[in-house]
């Protein structure tokens, strides 16, 4: 079974006793170092689409690889009722530290709980995978725990767009790419991810396969290499 690297790495940066820099290892043998401040960022220095889609939210929250909470501790700050689940329990720990209230381990998707009014999928996290029909079967897991009417926020990697088949991606089929990566840390080796790297419009393409509809893009590749989204269910 594959180490929580991750969450050994957040937890001993948390607790300032880091024992080493950990570094991701991409599938082409290419290592970069991991920048651990990035996951503790407070509200003001996100990235400008986290901001938006923060916004956005309502109601209960399912915070879907919420890490070490950094969104599920904005989000509680602002009155909302977050449900935090992430796979790594080191990161589970950390954000329960940090004072999130109600932090679990477990599979976005096939989250705990239901009825809830917003999922929160920041982070890249709706990228797990390495197809289109990995990203369909995470959108309509969640959808499954989302009220009718509820929505969903997230933001996705895209291909680059000066040079799409580069940066060691995996192209799938045009405008589908993936890269693959893992966290190496003080002997520990996470488990290889998928990340998919999708353009706006193949993301259109597949969510209208399921039970989500498209509300909005938030930024698009011609201005960035990600973008966000914010899906809702119809009402009953």
């Amino acid at each position: 079974m594959p180490d929580d690297a991750f969450g050994q790495m957040v937890l001993d940066f948390h607790r300032d006793d880091l024992a080493e820099r950990p570094r991701y290892r991409r599938d082409d043998g290419d290592l970069t170092e991991a920048h651990l401040a990035g996951y503790f960022e407070p509200p003001s220095e996100w990235h400008p689409i986290e901001q938006r889609l923060l916004s956005d939210v309502t109601g209960r929250v399912l915070d879907a690889g919420c890490g070490v909470g950094r969104h599920a501790l904005a989000l509680q700050e602002r009155g909302h009722s977050v449900l935090a689940v992430d796979r790594s329990p080191g990161a589970v720990a950390v954000a329960s530290e940090r004072g999130v209230t109600d932090a679990v381990v477990g599979d976005l998707r096939r989250p705990p709980g239901n009825g809830f009014d917003t999922v929160v999928a920041l982070g890249k996290q709706l990228g797990l995978g390495s197809s289109l029909a990995d990203l369909r079967a995470t959108l309509s897991e969640l959808a499954a725990v989302t009220r009718p009417g509820g929505r969903l926020v997230a933001d996705v990697d895209t291909l680059d767009r000066a040079d799409p088949e580069t940066g060691a991606a995996h192209l799938a089929q045009p405008g589908v790419a993936y890269r693959t990566f893992r966290i190496e840390y003080d002997r520990l080796a996470g488990p290889w991810t998928d990340l998919l790297l999708v353009t706006p419009s193949q993301f259109r393409a597949a969510v209208r396969e399921t039970p989500w509809s498209l509300d909005t893009f938030v930024g698009t590749e011609t201005d960035g290499s990600a973008y966000g989204v914010r899906l809702s269910l119809p009402r009953q």
